[in-house]
């Protein structure tokens, strides 16, 4: 669990979305399981509060087995349809559009797990290997309460929902609704490094549209910038494309319809089915976590 952890903490990609740009001090994401169980035992237990360290006589083994898990044939997933494109986040209003009406449209889109009204779906997106996975459902909160936590620079309150966020702070603000972010999420277990991002994050208004009755929108893709140049010791991971969706539900101000999706190049020398397996199966807690915490429980 503390693994899919640290390898999804970014569908808690909200956590690089609100940090207070006028300081950069770090604020206070068969076969096929016989492949998971040998990783998950070679990782071991940890505690999620610090980055483990593995002992040096077990690295050079631990290497060996990670590049032949890493060799191992991809399983097919014949049902996941291979639809859309690999072009980046939106730029100007009409982008805006189609990229939230794409994201939020049913065709495409393959359901994967429905629980507690919330639902994760994924599609493939055409000459990439990484997934793209949208999660949905309908907050106890409303949507203020729930934009509020993406504009945060509280990182007690940011680890309610994202348990393994270490630190970030903002590198550059280019307007009042565009910015440069940085965050790092630390390692749970032995072998996996700790992920750190830099990342474009826009917060925009959306029309009511096809999809929905308007809302804000914050757009995530990563981007790089000279004051955070990668770190030895940390995976520096990717967001490709990513958006989380804030709208009212007509007639009910206390609750907020919410989507985010994301694909996302955790780094490193995971396989990247294996990834994807972990990345859409952690997506439906990364919900439940985000509910809760605006709700106040």
């Amino acid at each position: 669990h503390k693994l899919r952890q640290t390898l999804t903490a970014f569908p808690g990609l909200a956590h690089d979305v609100g940090h207070d740009c006028r300081t950069r001090s770090p604020h206070p994401s068969t076969h096929t399981h016989m492949r998971v169980i040998l990783l998950l035992f070679l990782a071991g237990p940890a505690s999620a509060a610090r980055a483990v360290t593995v002992p040096a006589p077990l690295q050079r083994p631990l290497d060996c087995v990670r590049s032949l898990l890493d060799r191992l044939p991809r399983p097919r997933d014949g049902s996941w349809p291979a639809t859309g494109s690999t072009r980046p986040p939106p730029r100007g209003p009409a982008d805006i559009e189609r990229f939230v009406g794409e994201a939020t449209e049913e065709e495409g889109w393959a359901p994967v797990v429905s629980r507690d009204g919330f639902q994760v779906s994924r599609r493939n997106l055409r000459g990439s290997r990484h997934v793209y996975v949208r999660g949905q459902g309908v907050f106890g909160a409303p949507p203020e309460a729930v934009i509020g936590l993406f504009e945060t620079s509280d990182a007690a309150l940011i680890r309610r929902y994202n348990p393994l966020y270490d630190s970030g702070w903002d590198l550059e603000r280019y307007d009042s609704r565009t910015k440069a972010a940085y965050a790092k999420v630390r390692a749970a277990c032995p072998g996996v490094r700790p992920r750190d991002t830099v990342s474009l994050i826009s917060r925009r208004d959306v029309g009511g549209g096809a999809w929905g009755c308007g809302g804000t929108v914050f757009f995530q893709e990563a981007t790089t910038h000279p004051a955070a140049p990668p770190l030895r010791g940390v995976v520096r991971a990717k967001i490709l494309r990513g958006m989380f969706l804030v709208q009212p539900v007509p007639g009910c101000p206390r609750q907020t319809r919410f989507t985010f999706t994301q694909q996302c190049d955790a780094g490193g020398v995971i396989p990247s089915w294996l990834m994807n397996r972990l990345i859409v199966s952690e997506s439906i807690h990364f919900l439940q976590r985000l509910d809760r915490t605006a709700q106040g429980r």
